[in-house]
């Protein structure tokens, strides 16, 4: 993913309206580009500040899109591991098959 359309997908993300392979394609590039971590940082605490400071809430939303960064790293690392576990369950249904 590029840095233009990581700047389109930010707010999809924080309303999380992105497919999982979009989300997963943008955190990875977040991540890795400091530019537009900055950028995602900065629409995340003025679209959440905002209504926080509206509601009296308690605010600490760097911790919380840490958090939203994390769900979808662990999202992708479970789905990883269950398309290796259903490789594996072919796998073994393949070779009990043909036995």
């Amino acid at each position: 993913m590029e840095c233009r359309e990581a700047q389109r997908c930010a707010q999809a993300f924080l309303k999380d309206e992105l497919d999982r392979r979009t989300a997963e394609n943008f955190v990875e590039h977040v991540q890795a580009c400091d530019e537009c971590m900055e950028e995602l940082t900065i629409e995340y605490l003025l679209l959440e500040g905002i209504s926080r400071l509206e509601n009296a809430d308690d605010i600490d939303l760097n911790s919380e899109l840490d958090e939203r960064l994390d769900r979808v790293r662990r999202r992708k690392k479970r789905y990883s591991q269950l398309k290796a576990g259903l490789f594996l369950l072919v796998c073994v249904i393949l070779c009990i098959y043909l036995l």
